[in-house]
């Protein structure tokens, strides 16, 4: 059944990622599309409505009644207008009490009229159709259930046009309906408002099809099990990248001869109809002087047409001087257009293409919403790349070869100590169960699914390989197991996943020294951040699992960056295929940053790694600056006959005390020393069963012994964290980054000291067991700052398998007040014997 779903679910992740590049691939198209159509709009200058010739022009004027087609009354409200758009609907509510408009009527009439401004007026033939006007909303009515709306065009109203002129006898006319390079439009808003919303529909489909088709890549990956980054940023980059510029030189090619087309196109027009107002042949740059014979109205109408053709060609030639356009258009046989400027002549306002923003407020939306795409997704994709990568570089350890520091481990659950939790559902034994119940809930004519319990419990236990144990403490671990359980009883659903004995499991964690024993490794959280993984998956499961999740992250980031980009392009009115071409290399760029921040993190986590492991062994070297004044005092006290074991006390003493920091080569003189001396203590203590008997000598080689464990055990992490550290920034292309950040050559640790079981401490004279489990060190460390200078006696408490002191007696009073001591704890005032702090001299009952 696994196979089954497992096969379905890899079916459906590939015919969804080809249905993602194909849309992604049409919404690129469409994309360039509605810039394709600003750019029409660019190459066609405004022209007045006296020199409409047939081309491409655009006009803005106010609308006029013609004599011939007169007024129309509009369906609702009985307006006089040109044109009128009515609407119909009828408010419906669905099964789930949601309610919507739908339409019960719609239709609309139009006559035609004429646009007029001040060089005079033209007909706008809107009954040949080919426009569907787009306007301001006029009227709109709610009565009952059903809603009314129109759109019209009034007299006296402001409209802007874009259509092709045309020409029947002597009358000139606009006509949409006509083939050409242009948009049909008929619009309450000017040109740069009709070009800014085109400019602004090719930002939205062009980010959302780089978006689809990173998604499309993304879920390809999922079936055929791509976890690389690199792989992946490749894949999107190209098909990102690629995409954008095939159509980006489609549109491109396509933009430019159709612009080249309409220049011979215009140019013949023009010369036609100035040949005519003229009567007879003339030359561009002699135009201005023959003009000057004519009559007023016709020397307006040739200069108005001179200007209008110069300015076709100045925005023409513009486009084509751009790049990537002026590297284009020779390859494709296409030439700019010879000026027809003047010295003479003076600024030619339309000759110039005016940027064309998107709205402020739609620049300012795309712009922090990318940047909040862009943030988290490199935050969430980041860190999940960050645990993949842990995964992939941490090798699998077995628990004899255990070190210190971050570790991945494999094997079986086992139970610690008979310990073991039971599954709510089945009843079975487990170190780890998630129990959660759902129940269906209706809510009018609405069913929804609430969750009324989910908690999950966990235990301790050990993770037996073929060299041994590793005990595991799964407090605060990500831990995945597979749901083993789910059953239905009446609205409720009830889930089980749980984690049984004899399971096979995936560890990545932190291994630190065992509080409790001294002498062995646990796997924890850390106190740092590393990631703490607990799975009944396998390691390339749990891989695939993380890079999955960053993979997503990433490809959200990289969608944030394309889409903020494209959005500051739009917002200064910047739509040249430069920019788009930009946007195209963005990908590549994308992938570059994404892989130099990896391998970045990379080395820094590894030398992080080394730091925290010389840190923690400065810190077990600080601890023996405390322990060792009192160990020379045993030594003397004890063992005076062996000079040689003293004077080694003597210069581990001199090592250590009074310094705050450690070079590798000390600390390989100060563990050799500590070594000898543990060593040969060890061995006296043996051979001495006084001393073995004697608690405060066990105490002292008991907390001496920890502390030297503690050292052998970090010290092989420490030492495998540098051989890691350097075989990556000796890598290529690493070692560059490596080199320009300056990391620095750390050493290895070259003492070799062997675990030591630690001396067990013998209580057994103790008459009552530790019942205060809130000891406070920190106040007792305190207090006994504050009373140094009372009673000599010097006493030495023992509680919880920790010495305390030396410590007054009023001191050990004020300790017992406050619940901090026992009466029945260990006391030791004569160097010598422990007995109970009420048998101390001067100790009166509180």
């Amino acid at each position: 059944m696994s196979k089954l779903r497992s096969f379905f679910r890899l079916l459906l992740y590939l015919l969804g990622g080809i249905l993602l590049l194909v849309l992604g691939f049409w919404s690129q198209g469409s994309s360039f599309d509605a810039i394709h159509k600003m750019r029409q709009m660019e190459r066609v200058p405004h022209v007045f409505a006296q020199h409409v010739v047939p081309v491409e022009v655009s006009t803005l004027g106010k609308a006029e009644k013609s004599k011939k087609h007169g007024l129309l009354k509009s369906r609702y409200t009985k307006t006089n207008c040109f044109y009128y758009r009515y609407l119909k609907e009828r408010e419906k509510r669905d099964s789930e009490g949601d309610t919507k408009w739908v339409t019960v009527e719609k239709g609309s009439r139009a006559a035609n009229f004429f646009l007029s401004d001040p060089s005079g007026r033209v007909l706008v033939e809107i009954e040949s159709g080919g426009v569907q006007p787009n306007l301001d909303k006029d009227y709109e009515y709610e009565k009952g259930k059903f809603r009314y709306s129109e759109w019209r065009i009034e007299e006296g109203e402001e409209v802007f046009a874009m259509a092709m002129g045309s020409k029947f006898q002597q009358d000139l006319s606009l006509r949409f309906d006509l083939p050409g390079a242009y948009v049909p439009i008929l619009s309450n808003a000017d040109g740069l408002e009709n070009r800014s919303n085109f400019g602004n529909r090719g930002i939205l489909l062009s980010a959302f099809g780089v978006a689809l088709l990173c998604f499309g890549c993304l879920l390809l990956c999922f079936v055929f099990r791509v976890h690389r980054v690199l792989l992946f940023l490749i894949l999107v980059s190209s098909a990102s990248s690629g995409v954008m510029i095939f159509t980006g030189c489609k549109m491109l090619k396509l933009d430019l001869k159709e612009g080249y087309n309409r220049m011979a196109r215009t140019e013949k027009v023009y010369t036609n109809e100035i040949s005519k107002i003229i009567g007879g042949a003339f030359k561009w740059e002699d135009l201005t002087v023959k003009a000057r014979i004519l009559d007023p109205i016709k020397r307006s109408r040739v200069l108005g047409l001179r200007e209008d053709f110069i300015a076709s060609i100045e925005r023409t030639n513009a486009i084509i001087n751009r790049f990537p356009e002026n590297v284009l258009a020779p390859i494709w046989g296409i030439q700019p257009w010879p000026s027809k400027l003047q010295n003479t002549d003076g600024f030619i306002k339309d000759s110039v293409i005016e940027e064309t923003p998107i709205p402020w407020w739609s620049g300012l939306i795309w712009g922090t919403v990318a940047s909040l795409v862009l943030f988290l997704g490199l935050y969430y994709g980041f860190r999940k790349i960050k645990t993949k990568r842990y995964i992939e570089n941490i090798p699998t350890t077995l628990s004899a070869g255990l070190a210190y520091g971050p570790a991945e481990v494999k094997g079986k659950v086992k139970f610690n100590n008979n310990s073991f939790l039971r599954g709510p559902e089945t009843g079975l034994k487990c170190i780890y169960f998630r129990h959660k119940i759902t129940k269906k809930v209706r809510s009018g004519k609405k069913t929804k699914i609430v969750v009324i319990k989910d908690d999950e419990k966990m235990t301790p236990f050990l993770c037996q390989d073929s060299e041994g144990i590793t005990k595991v403490a799964p407090k605060g671990a990500e831990i995945n197991a597979t749901l083993k359980l789910k059953r239905k009883s009446g609205r409720k659903t009830y889930y089980e996943w749980h984690i049984a004995e004899d399971t096979s499991i995936y560890l990545l964690g932190s291994a630190i020294v065992d509080e409790n024993s001294g002498d062995s490794l646990i796997l924890s959280k850390g106190i740092d951040s590393f990631p703490f993984i607990l799975s009944d998956e396998t390691e390339n499961e749990v891989m695939l699992r993380q890079s999955k999740a960053g993979l997503f992250g990433i490809g959200l980031a990289q969608n944030g960056f394309v889409c903020l980009t494209l959005a500051i392009f739009g917002s200064i009115g910047s739509f040249a295929a430069s920019d788009f071409l930009f946007c195209a290399l963005l990908s590549p760029l994308f992938l570059a940053l994404c892989m130099i921040g990896l391998m970045y993190n990379d080395l820094i986590f590894l030398r992080n790694r080394v730091k925290r492991a010389w840190a923690n062994i400065e810190v077990s070297l600080k601890k023996r600056s405390d322990l060792l004044p009192n160990l020379e005092k045993i030594v003397k006290g004890y063992l005076s006959h062996e000079q040689s074991t003293l004077e080694s006390v003597s210069r581990l003493r001199s090592a250590l005390v009074g310094k705050t920091s450690y070079s590798p080569s000390e600390v390989d003189y100060v563990m050799k020393e500590e070594s000898a001396v543990t060593g040969r203590l060890l061995a006296i203590r043996e051979s001495h069963p006084d001393l073995k008997g004697d608690q405060m000598m066990n105490d002292f080689m008991n907390r001496l012994t920890r502390m030297e464990n503690e050292v052998a055990l970090m010290r092989a992490g420490y030492n495998d964290g540098i051989e890691r550290y350097r075989t990556v920034k000796g890598r290529i292309p690493e070692i560059f980054i490596a080199k320009t950040f300056k990391f620095e050559e750390i050493e290895l640790l070259k003492f070799s000291v062997k675990v030591h079981q630690v001396p067990s401490l013998d209580f057994s004279s103790r008459s009552d067991a530790i019942s205060d489990q809130n000891f406070s060190s920190e106040l007792i460390q305190k207090q006994s700052n504050e009373h140094e200078g009372n009673i000599p006696l010097q006493t030495y408490i023992h509680k919880d398998g920790e010495q305390y002191g030396p410590y007054t007696v009023d001191q050990i009073k004020s300790f017992v007040e406050h619940g901090n001591f026992a009466q029945t704890d260990q006391a030791c005032w004569d160097g010598k014997n422990w007995n109970t702090i009420q048998d101390i001299p001067g100790f009166t009952k509180s």
